[in-house]
């Protein structure tokens, strides 16, 4: 992919429920993304990969992906809370600008990062990675472009977090993590 205005990789899994009255809120579970290469993609978005409050996406494995962002982002963004949106319809632009240039994950139940390298073209005020909600994490030999003093990790609330050889932070393994930064 190559000049991405959006979103390269969204899932978004939300409660509608637009259809019959005795409808469930769905599942989004058992999804594999592999050997993707995105060129110039617009920060302002990143990745997301958000569930809602009690309905998590679950089972995501993410392997063999280059992203080349094209950075620029502010330290107002980095501190941005993003609101849910869980009843509009899910487009990436409705989050706004995200605080986190790479991926953005939140209300998700084991998911696997191997060999993914996010890169930046120019500097970027926010980290490359933000995980809040989320129940199992792998990271394996994740890479990521790093502006001096931006951690390349936050973690909120996060439960079972595995690093190996990842993101210039020494291999580690936490039970718990609640607000956290690598």
């Amino acid at each position: 992919m190559r000049d991405i205005v959006n979103a390269p990789i969204f899932l978004r899994l939300g409660e509608r429920m637009r259809g019959p009255k005795e409808a469930s809120v769905g599942k989004i579970r058992r999804v594999l993304i592999s050997d993707i290469t995105v060129y110039n993609a617009d920060s302002r978005n990143g990745c997301i990969i958000s569930g809602d409050q009690g309905q998590d996406i679950e089972d995501i494995r993410l392997s063999n992906i280059r992203i080349y962002y094209n950075g620029g982002g502010t330290l107002e963004q980095a501190a941005r809370e993003v609101p849910g949106f869980e009843k509009e319809y899910p487009e990436p632009y409705r989050f706004g600008t995200m605080p986190s240039y790479g991926f953005f994950v939140r209300h998700v139940k084991d998911i696997q990062f191997n060999n993914v390298e996010v890169t930046l073209l120019k500097d970027d005020q926010r980290p490359a990675f933000i995980l809040d909600d989320v129940k199992g994490a792998e990271f394996n030999f994740v890479k990521a472009s790093k502006t001096a003093g931006v951690p390349s990790l936050i973690l909120k609330n996060v439960k079972s977090l595995s690093l190996f050889r990842s993101l210039s932070i020494p291999d580690k393994q936490l039970n718990v993590a609640e607000n956290e930064k690598f």
